[in-house]
This record gives C-alpha cells, sequence and structure tokens, in this order.
C-alpha cells in the first residue's frame, strides 16, 4: 500500500508502506484509536495531538469538587483494558483520570503524543490525496504554525470541551470560574456562593461546597430528573475475585450493559418504561423533600422525562434541603459588580460565582476548522444546517476521515465508551480494507450518507428528545437532535460491526 506521507513541511518520507494516521485528542476515544491502531493493524505511524499537558482529556480538565461518572466505573472502562481494582460503583474523577493515564503507559502512547499541540485546520488535499494538518505549538510564546501531512485523521477531540459561559454573566467583577476550569486557589470557605445551572456538574457540585460555604444561591430554571446513585464501596474479596477470575468481572460488565439497555426504553414518549420512570423519580423527590415541601415545586421538572438529561445523585435532595443554600427559579435579569438580580425583583450579594452553565456542543470542533472535499467548510455547514454523516463516523464530505464521538453518537441511558469501541472498530476495519485495496482513499457515497439520515430521524421521530421544547443540549438552536443516537447500543454495535463497502468509493 502506497500510503507515504510527510512528518513535518520539510519530510515526505513514508512508514515502511503503513499510512500515516493523524490523530485529534488524547482523551478516552484518542486512547482507544491509538491502542487498536496497535494491536489490530500493527500500525505504529501515527501521531496524536493534543492541546492539554497530559492525557485525559475531559477527566484531565475537569476537576471541579464532586466531579465523577454517573455511569458505573465497571462499564465506564474499555472492553480491552478491565479493570479489577475500581474502589467505587460510580468512581471519582481522580480515579478515572489515573485509569487513562495507565492505559496510555501500559500502551506505550504517550510517545506517540504531542503534548500542548492545537491542531488549527485540517485541509484536504485531493491532488496529493492527503489531509494537511496545521497546528500550533501552545508551550512556545509566538510559536510558528507548523504543518504535517497526514493519509487518514481521526477525530478525537471531544464534545465536553468549550465551557458555555452566556455574556450577561460576564458582568460578575468578583471571583468567577466554570465547573470545567475549576480553579482551586480561590477558597470558597465561609463565603456567599453561587451557583447558576443545574445539570449533572451542578448536581455534583452543589453536594461538595454546600457545608463549606457561607451560603449557597442556586439558580435554576429546569431542575433535572434525579435517580438515586447505588454508589458503594467493592470490598478487597469482591476486587480480588474480579482480579483472579477476570471472566467473573466481564459477567458483572453484562450484567451491568444489559440494566442500562433496558433503561433505553424510558426515552420513548408515552411509553411503559417512561411513565414508570416519571413515577420513580416523582417517589424519591417527594420521599426525599416530605420534610421540606416548600421546595418541592421548585425542584419538580415542568417537561417530560428524560428529555433533558437524567442525573444520577444520592445526595442532592439532601444537599438542597441545608439552611444555608436558597433556591432561586427567577430569570436573572442582570448582573451588577457582585450583585444578582432576579426578574422577580431579589438581588443577593455574591463574593464568589460558579457557572455550571455546560458547553458549547454545537460549535463541534470549534476553534478548529476542517476543509473538505472541493474546499468546503464542513464544520460551518454543520453549524448553519445540521451535521450529516454515516453513523456519526465518516462523511461524505471528507474522506480519510473517521470521527469519534462524533454527531449523533452520545447516549442519554448508557456509556460512551461502548460507542466510541464501536467506532473505532469500524474505523479500523475501513483501514484495513483500503490496505486490502492498495486504496488511498475511502469516501462516503452521498446516496449513503442520506439514507442514513433519514433512518436517523425515524428513529429518533418517537423518543423523548423530539417530543417538546424543554431547552436541553441533545438539540441544536433549530430543533434538530445533532448529539444523541435514536436507537440502544445493541444495534450501533450490530449495524457498525460490518460494513457494506459498496457505499463508498474506494480507489
Amino acid at each position: 500500500m502506497n500510503m507515504s506521507s510527510g512528518n513535518n513541511n520539510n519530510n515526505n518520507g513514508s512508514s515502511n508502506g503503513m499510512p500515516e494516521i493523524g490523530i485529534i485528542g488524547a482523551g478516552m476515544s484518542g486512547l482507544c484509536a491509538a491502542v487498536q491502531l496497535q494491536k489490530k493493524l500493527a500500525i505504529t505511524s501515527f501521531t496524536i495531538f493534543e492541546k492539554n499537558a497530559d492525557v485525559g482529556g475531559t477527566w484531565l480538565s475537569n476537576t471541579y469538587p464532586g466531579c465523577a461518572c454517573d455511569v458505573a466505573s465497571h462499564l465506564y472502562s474499555f472492553s480491552f483494558e478491565l479493570n479489577p481494582t475500581w474502589s467505587e460503583n460510580y468512581s471519582a474523577q481522580p480515579e478515572i483520570l489515573d485509569y487513562v493515564k495507565d492505559v496510555a503507559r501500559k500502551h506505550r502512547i504517550y510517545e506517540h503524543i504531542k503534548f500542548q499541540h492545537e491542531v488549527k485546520t485540517l485541509t484536504w488535499n485531493d491532488q496529493l490525496k492527503k489531509w494537511i494538518v496545521r497546528y500550533v505549538n501552545a508551550s512556545i510564546a509566538k510559536a510558528d504554525d507548523e504543518t504535517q501531512m497526514f493519509d487518514i485523521i481521526v477525530m478525537a477531540p471531544g464534545g465536553l470541551r468549550i465551557p458555555h459561559i452566556p455574556s450577561e454573566l460576564k458582568a460578575f467583577t468578583g471571583p468567577a470560574m466554570h465547573t470545567a476550569e475549576w480553579n482551586h486557589q480561590i477558597d470558597l470557605k465561609n463565603k456567599r456562593v453561587a451557583v447558576i445551572g443545574s445539570g449533572a456538574s451542578a448536581v455534583q457540585v452543589i453536594p461538595s461546597i454546600v457545608d463549606d460555604v457561607h451560603t449557597l444561591h442556586c439558580y435554576q430554571r429546569k431542575p433535572p430528573y434525579i435517580f438515586p446513585r447505588a454508589q458503594f464501596t467493592f470490598p478487597n474479596f469482591m476486587k480480588k475475585i474480579f482480579f483472579y477470575i477476570p471472566f467473573i468481572m466481564w459477567l458483572y460488565r453484562c450484567m451491568i450493559y444489559v440494566r442500562h439497555e433496558l433503561l433505553h426504553k424510558a426515552f420513548y414518549a408515552g411509553s411503559l418504561f417512561n411513565k414508570l420512570a416519571h413515577t420513580l423519580t416523582k417517589k424519591y423527590r417527594r420521599n426525599e423533600l416530605r420534610a421540606h415541601k416548600h421546595l418541592l415545586d421548585d425542584l419538580t421538572p415542568k417537561y417530560g422525562f428524560g428529555c433533558k438529561r437524567v442525573i444520577l445523585s444520592e445526595q442532592y435532595y439532601g444537599a438542597m434541603t441545608r439552611p444555608n443554600l436558597h433556591v432561586h427559579t427567577s430569570h436573572i435579569d442582570k448582573i451588577v459588580d457582585r450583585t444578582i438580580y432576579t426578574k422577580d425583583g431579589t438581588k443577593e450579594e455574591i463574593d464568589v460565582l460558579i457557572l455550571a452553565t455546560g458547553f458549547k456542543v454545537h460549535d463541534y470542533c470549534s476553534p478548529m476548522q476542517i476543509f473538505g472535499k472541493d474546499g468546503q467548510n464542513v464544520l460551518q455547514a454543520w453549524v448553519d444546517k445540521e451535521p450529516r454523516s454515516y453513523y456519526g463516523i465518516v462523511f461524505s464530505s471528507s474522506p480519510n476521515l473517521f470521527a469519534l464521538l462524533g454527531p449523533n453518537t452520545a447516549l442519554g441511558h448508557s456509556s460512551v465508551i461502548f460507542m466510541i469501541e464501536c467506532q473505532v472498530n469500524f474505523m479500523i476495519n475501513a483501514v484495513r480494507e483500503m490496505m486490502r485495496r492498495n486504496a488511498r482513499v475511502i469516501n462516503l457515497k452521498v446516496e449513503a450518507e442520506d439514507e442514513f439520515m433519514d433512518k436517523l430521524k425515524a428513529d429518533l421521530k418517537n423518543t423523548v428528545w423530539n417530543s417538546e421544547d424543554c431547552g436541553s443540549w441533545y438539540v441544536n438552536g433549530r430543533g434538530v437532535i445533532t448529539t444523541l443516537w435514536g436507537d440502544n447500543c445493541t444495534n450501533y454495535w450490530r449495524q457498525t460491526r460490518t460494513t457494506d463497502w459498496s457505499k463508498f468509493e474506494i480507489k
């Protein structure tokens, strides 16, 4: 296979006939791709560009108090690197980050990573049949842009990268921080603190700081549905069983997977499972707040179950009943200096502002740009209209490019690690097919993309995410669901494990 490429703009040598592959991002998806390229194709001619100083992606960046995964640890891990030593059923951020680093060290991925290298543009060159990556070494002040050419690009930047900070909140003149950019130098002890937002990070951070602060003001417009989290510590004997009898650990993981797959049925509007889930969360909420009925209305969602992200927490409602915590449901009118004014006429003096306002998921890979076939600005077309893909992995506009956790592949019910592994398997099969055919280009046909998008929209039609406008980040500004997969994980695996190559141009 003649897929030689340059390591930079001064070097255009080949890598022993193997394709040169560029991977954007050293989070869990980028690491998964790197490991499987080595294991399944014996390809080591890959380079990973990572803007941060270490691996881990979202688990490196998010260090706020209480940060943890809401998927059980034994499912939120790679199938090829099961971990018998998880300390808890739902692991906290430090333990997950340690796991990711261990995987990178074990498979010697670090030597392939360019840390603090931020990719600016990806440009497809149809004459060379290569991607030109323009990047900058962020560790060097005023560094010049550099370029490197690759035969294949694997996009793995992650979706939860760019904090969403509403412009009106920038008027606050005191110490402020987004949960994804936590400043550990800011002392919250005995301070008047405000948390804006009611999503997953708010639900985790509020119970973690409420006992330290003087007063905690929680500003939320749409309270979440909460399921209690079955948190527990794994006893040492169970860890030993998992270590010495891996099959038991695999069965335990399968049990968790099946339970999550059954949960998917709760995300169909009007279904029996949806009604049951609504009833269970309502009962849990009322039991937790039975001695604080004045909070019940403020903490009861006014939209259908599952329309916004359902959150697991066994601590949230208890924290919301603390005497030093105040819930504000009126919209914020303005911020003047360190005072927050709401539309119902109240005002609060605040010492520290915490923004749990989510991420710019619909900006996709921004500020990076991708220029595909015929110079088309791929990401801008996604923003202007909607992303079009084939299983969120490949795009008719972008030959030789594979996305991990791309459009319509996030989940509301299970582990995205499972989806990542399905997508990496698809990519591995595609690269193997290119090598088998001695091909330089693989490109999805437009008609195959259209067919998939029609099926995707049909699958999403009867889900809760399509049933009402609840302000969910699952939906873009035009009301199109651009983030979530419309079916269960098993069907995604079944449909991506083999590929109909007639849907592609391979040459």
